[in-house]
C-alpha cells in the first residue's frame, strides 16, 4: 500500500508513548505503544523514531508515504523551532530539547510539535466525543493534568501556546491539603495519577483505583478528593467557557471513570452557572489513549489552528 496523504501522530507522556498512522480522513492504519524510556533525554527521541518506523511497517508503507508528523508533548514548547522548553514529567526535558527537527530529518517529512492538551481536544473534536461541537474543552488526567479548548470551531492555543494547562488551576481545597508538589500546579498535585497513588499509599493510580473499589478507606478518600477537585475545575470551566461539551480523558479517567465521573457531574450540576450547565455534556473520551496522537496528526497539517507545521 502506498499513499501520500498519510499522517503520523505521536503522543509522548511521562510513562508511555503512543504512535499511530492515520489517513487524512481519519481511518487508523496502525498504532504502537511503549513505556517511555526512563533515561529520558535523547533516548526518548530515538524511541519515537523507532516507533514511527514500526507503524509504517505495520501499515505496509514506506517513509515517503507520510505527508506530515505531529508530536504531542506535555510541555512548554517553542513551536517555531520544534523544541521542548520545559517538560516536568519527562527526564532530561527540563531544559530546551530539539524534538521535531531530528524526527523530521529521520523521515523527510514536515514535523510539528504541539502541547498535548491541545492535541487531545483536537483528536476528540475530529473523531471522538466532541465531534461536531463548535465550543468544546477537554481535561486529560494522567501522569499530569492538561487540557485544551476548541472555541468557535478553532483551536485556542493562547499567547504562549499552552492554553488549557488546567493542572495549574489554583484550588482552595488543594492548598489547604498541603504544600504543592514541585513542578506541579495545585490541581495536578491532588488529582493526577501520581498524586492519587501517593495519597492512597499505593504505587500507581491503577492500584489506588483498585483498592478504592475494594473498599480500602484511604484509597477511597484519595479518589474522592481527586474527583472533588476535578469537579470544581470542570464547573469553573463550564461557567467560564460555556461549552457544548467537556471531555474527560487520560489514563486515570480511562481506568477510573466509574469512580470519578459521577462525582464530577454532580459538582458541575450544583456549582456551575445554572443556565450554562443545563445543556453542557460532561463525558469521557471516545478515542481513549488514541486521542492525543490522532490530534497531533491532525494538527500536523495545520487545518484547525491555521498554522503551518514546522520541520
Amino acid at each position: 500500500m502506498q499513499s501520500h496523504d498519510l499522517l503520523a501522530g505521536v503522543d509522548v507522556g511521562g510513562t508511555k508513548i503512543a504512535v499511530g498512522l492515520v489517513e487524512e480522513g481519519g481511518r487508523v492504519l496502525a498504532c504502537r505503544r511503549a513505556n517511555t524510556a526512563p533515561e529520558g533525554g535523547t533516548q526518548v527521541i530515538s524511541q519515537i523514531i523507532e516507533l514511527v518506523e514500526g507503524v509504517l511497517q505495520d501499515g505496509g508503507v514506506s517513509r515517503d508515504a507520510v505527508a506530515a508528523i505531529g508530536v504531542a508533548v506535555p510541555a512548554v514548547i517553542d513551536r517555531a523551532r520544534g523544541s521542548v522548553l520545559w517538560a516536568p514529567n519527562i527526564p532530561g526535558w527540563q531544559d530546551e530539547v530539539a524534538v521535531a527537527p531530528p524526527i523530521g530529518e529521520a523521515f523527510g517529512a514536515r514535523t510539528s510539535l504541539h502541547y498535548d492538551g491541545q492535541a487531545w481536544v483536537t483528536g476528540e473534536w475530529w473523531r471522538g466525543a466532541a465531534r461536531g461541537a463548535r465550543d468544546a474543552a477537554l481535561v486529560a488526567v494522567g501522569t499530569g493534568i492538561g487540557g485544551g479548548m476548541i472555541l468557535g470551531g478553532r483551536l485556542h492555543p493562547g499567547r504562549v501556546g499552552i492554553a488549557g494547562a488546567v493542572g495549574w488551576w489554583v484550588m482552595e481545597g488543594a492548598q489547604s491539603g498541603g504544600v504543592r508538589t514541585e513542578g506541579r500546579g495545585w490541581l495536578e498535585s491532588v488529582a493526577s495519577g501520581p498524586a492519587i497513588a501517593e495519597a492512597a499509599g499505593e504505587r500507581t493510580a491503577e492500584e489506588a483505583l483498585r483498592a478504592a473499589r475494594e473498599g480500602e478507606r484511604r484509597a477511597q478518600q484519595a479518589v474522592e478528593r481527586a474527583a472533588a477537585a476535578l469537579g470544581s475545575a470542570v464547573a469553573n470551566m463550564v461557567s467560564l467557557l460555556d461549552p457544548e461539551v467537556i471531555v474527560l480523558a487520560g489514563g486515570v479517567m480511562i481506568g477510573g471513570a466509574d469512580l470519578i465521573l459521577p462525582r464530577i457531574q454532580e459538582i458541575v450540576r450544583s456549582e456551575a452557572q445554572p443556565h450554562m450547565v443545563s445543556g453542557v455534556r460532561i463525558v469521557t473520551a471516545e478515542l481513549g489513549e488514541d486521542a492525543a496522537w490522532m490530534g497531533a496528526a491532525r494538527l500536523a497539517v495545520g487545518q484547525l489552528d491555521n498554522q503551518e507545521g514546522d520541520s
